[in-house]
């Protein structure tokens, strides 16, 4: 995926229309960089009313940036939150600094799919700039090897709207923003804030130090999770164009009431790099009924 990024130089603004997985303009001052809305009123937050295609959400996402960072848990930690359909997968505690409890206990693998995108449209509808949050674990279904999802969380309405119209766990994050800096080493530094509705939303802060960008041609992928909400059981899927895998210095400041510190996920900095994405993106996201399918 290949992405564009208009870079605003100025102050930091509320953001309702940015896009992370995508090319990133490099900055050549240490100011502030922004994508999203202007301060807005509670009106331009409303939630619109749902609209058709009831059991399917078609997503068209261009321009994004993204991180997939995971962390290990105590698999009973996560085992509570996911549902009996699913197993959740145990992994040997991994060794210091990524574990510092007792070694080789039984461990879940919990994280983070994030992600910016310049643009996002909802079947069809005009496309904003959007923020979107993903917690998942990693599970078998059906003896087979898997992704489950958390939660959802994104600044985009619409797309909170018709995530809630399928049952899925899904968190407003208006005030979310993103912003860019570059440290004294000349490199693209980019925090993104997801701000919930209180203390007790969905709150923490990521920063990415960019130390190789992407560049070159691009390749296709396919990803699927699952969810089983309050209407049966939801598969997202997305159908990935991407350019070569970058890498990135990774932080994330959890806060100690937010919503992913009752799944273990805490403050942490990955102590080697980790890849950074850059693309375009498809999600064909649809309920498969209150069994599952």
């Amino acid at each position: 995926m290949t992405m564009k990024v208009r870079v605003v130089r100025n102050r930091r603004t509320r953001l309702s229309r940015m896009p992370a997985r995508c090319r990133v303009v490099a900055l050549v001052s240490p100011l502030v960089v922004v994508l999203g809305l202007a301060a807005a009123g509670p009106a331009a937050f409303a939630v619109p009313p749902v609209d058709e295609h009831r059991g399917v959400i078609q997503t068209q996402e261009n321009n994004c940036f993204e991180t997939n960072d995971r962390r290990p848990v105590l698999l009973p930690q996560a085992d509570a939150y996911v549902p009996d359909r699913y197993t959740v997968r145990s992994f040997p505690a991994p060794p210091p600094p990524a574990w510092l409890g007792t070694p080789g206990v039984p461990t879940a693998s919990v994280g983070f799919i994030d992600y910016v995108c310049e643009s996002l449209s909802v079947n069809g509808h005009r496309p904003r700039p959007t923020i979107v949050s993903i917690g998942t674990v990693l599970v078998t279904r059906d003896n087979a090897n898997a992704t489950y999802v958390l939660w959802v969380g994104t600044d985009n309405p619409l797309l909170f709207a018709r995530l809630k119209q399928l049952g899925v766990k899904t968190y407003f994050i208006p005030r979310s923003s993103y912003g860019e800096t570059t440290n004294e080493l000349g490199q693209r530094v980019i925090t993104v804030d997801y701000v919930g509705a209180g203390p007790t939303g969905l709150n923490y802060t990521r920063t990415i130090t960019v130390l190789t960008t992407p560049v070159g041609p691009t390749s296709q992928s396919v990803g699927t999770f699952y969810h089983l909400g309050r209407n049966g059981e939801v598969r997202f899927r997305w159908l990935n164009t991407t350019l070569p895998t970058g890498t990135a210095n990774v932080c994330f400041e959890v806060g100690p009431e937010s919503i992913p510190t009752d799944y273990g996920i805490t403050s942490f900095c990955f102590p080697s790099p980790r890849p950074f994405f850059r693309g375009s993106w498809t999600g064909t996201h649809e309920l498969l009924g209150a069994g599952g399918g």
